[in-house]
């Protein structure tokens, strides 16, 4: 009998194995479906997100979206808004720039890895399809050497100069008004500046559960395979590695049921084997 689920049976559509990047992507592209954006650009999903992966989208666009999704433009234009929307800008710049490194090395991200580590988790991270993306964003040659860090770097500053262009574009239509339009735009401003992160970085319309849906999504290929395994792992045993880290250790296996009936992530009954349902 079957005992565990091998990496090759998690796999894109195309037959390839599923790796962490491209389920970021894929995760990407669930997010900005849910919230009726574009697709990503030079990118198609390669896989059909699981149910509970796509309930957890739509609980964040009722959440930490819910006040983002209010500054779509209407038929009167908004100063107020139009604030709002160049300050949530302003904010994202300075996540990407003071914020995601802070919160890299507080999750142990700059300590050196192991030869043998780093070769156990190379194989499912990625690298290629991710230099391939990263080139095509930038336009260049599929040939082209540049380290995938330079190309990280280059893809980084493209965003915060693309950011600043709007501000620059703000700047100059303010210009042109009085003191109460501009009195508006930057009261809009300041609330944009916090009305998806606060300045702690945590988000403004978390309903307390943002983190361990997060963690899970950040599981999701682990979970995968406890649910094809044979027999099926349960919600206990996913709590027991999940319980592991510091954040969820005072935390009850009840509080975890919830959160799994919340989201309808289905797991295996203690006691006996439980077939998979892909649905």
């Amino acid at each position: 009998m079957k005992t565990k689920i091998e990496d090759k049976d998690i796999a894109n559509a195309n037959g390839s194995k599923l790796t962490v990047f491209s389920q970021m992507m894929n995760l990407q592209c669930e997010l900005l479906e849910e919230l009726d954006q574009g697709p990503l650009p030079h990118w198609r999903m390669t896989s059909e997100s699981q149910h509970w992966m796509k309930n957890i989208c739509q609980n964040f666009r009722r959440t930490i979206f819910k006040s983002m999704l209010k500054l779509r433009p209407k038929r009167k234009f908004s100063w107020r808004n139009y604030g709002r929307s160049i300050g949530l800008m302003e904010r994202y710049k300075t996540f990407l720039k003071k914020d995601a490194p802070q919160i890299l090395q507080a999750n142990g991200f700059n300590k050196k890895i192991s030869k043998k580590k780093w070769a156990e988790i190379k194989p499912h991270l990625g690298l290629k399809e991710m230099r391939q993306y990263y080139l095509k964003i930038l336009e260049r040659p599929a040939n082209d050497k540049t380290s995938l860090r330079k190309l990280f770097e280059a893809i980084l500053t493209k965003v915060l100069v693309n950011l600043e262009k709007h501000k620059e574009v703000a700047d100059f239509h303010l210009a042109n008004q009085d003191a109460k339009t501009a009195q508006m735009f930057l009261k809009g401003m300041s609330e944009g500046f916090t009305i998806f992160l606060n300045t702690e970085g945590e988000f403004s319309g978390d309903d307390r559960r943002a983190d361990i849906h997060l963690e899970l999504l950040a599981w999701q290929y682990d979970i995968e395979k406890m649910r094809r395994s044979v027999p099926q792992k349960t919600r206990n045993n996913l709590f027991s590695e999940i319980k592991k880290l510091p954040e969820y250790k005072n935390k009850t296996q009840d509080w975890f049921n919830d959160v799994c009936k919340d989201i309808k992530l289905s797991m295996g009954k203690p006691g006996r084997p439980w077939q998979y349902s892909s649905t």
